[in-house]
């Protein structure tokens, strides 16, 4: 048990950091290594995903917290996410936590990994030349907050890989885009969360201090170091330039898609 407490504070002040830098969760290092770490503490193979996809998502409500506090002080929120956008994340992500173990993980992986390339080619080349910005309408929020929605449930991530550039495309620009995605992946991830609870609270031959399909001490050794992390990772996205934002941003999607194809 003190081994694994120790790599969860490890692996939280990584989460942490890049959580505070390009608006994500951090759940794509979460959810592999709860799959890895969880048969030491006696969690049953069958239950090892959803166990691993809900102690993700209760890590993200905290780290994301502390993203988005920062980003808020720096400037780095567009209200107006809020208004359509991120009900609509919610709401997704709460009924599709429901259905995920339903699904065939291998495939949702694969197709989750190819947009993820997409979208990272598509931030590398909006760096050299002006793209056309789609307007930030209700239509477009509420089809992409669903689409969001279901990929980040199947992973287990607050959705930064996919929010930060949609709300990048529509005009809003990146350290604002990064600011918003922190509070609405923490917003996204509190459902989540709420969803695996409900899930799982029958569940029977699970671990001692879990929560439905949550294990409570990887939250905790991960979120006592990615909470103050994130703010370090918050503050250094006003000293770097767009350009490298994006060229930094589009590096780390693209290390997120060869982990989904690999896992």
């Amino acid at each position: 048990m003190i081994t694994f407490f120790i790599i969860c504070l490890i692996v939280g002040a990584c989460v942490g950091f890049f959580a505070g830098l390009f608006g994500i969760g951090g759940g794509i290092i979460v959810v592999p290594l709860m799959v890895y770490l969880l048969p030491i503490v006696n969690v049953p193979d069958p239950l090892l995903m959803s166990t691993a996809l809900g102690t993700s998502f209760a890590t993200i409500v905290i780290t994301g917290f502390s993203s988005a506090q920062t980003h808020y002080k720096l400037g780095n929120i567009e209200w107006k996410v809020l208004k359509v956008f991120t009900p609509i994340l919610m709401l997704t992500t709460y009924v599709a936590g429901y259905f995920i173990s339903n699904l065939d993980k291998s495939l949702s992986s694969k197709l989750f990994a190819v947009l993820v390339i997409y979208l990272a080619i598509k931030m590398i080349m909006s760096i050299k030349k002006e793209t056309a910005l789609k307007p930030f309408s209700t239509l477009s929020s509420i089809i992409g907050g669903v689409l969001i929605g279901i990929a980040a449930s199947i992973a287990g991530i607050g959705g930064g890989g996919f929010i930060v550039p949609f709300l990048n495309s529509r005009g809003i620009e990146m350290k604002k885009a990064i600011g918003s995605s922190a509070l609405c992946g923490m917003l996204l991830s509190f459902s989540g969360m709420i969803s695996y609870i409900q899930s799982g609270w029958f569940v029977e031959n699970m671990p001692n201090y879990t929560l439905g399909y949550i294990y409570l001490p990887a939250v905790l050794g991960i979120t006592l170091t990615s909470f103050f992390t994130s703010k370090l990772g918050a503050k250094a996205t006003t000293k770097l330039p767009v350009a490298s934002l994006k060229r930094y941003f589009a590096l780390l999607l693209i290390i997120i898609a060869i982990n989904m194809l690999l896992k």
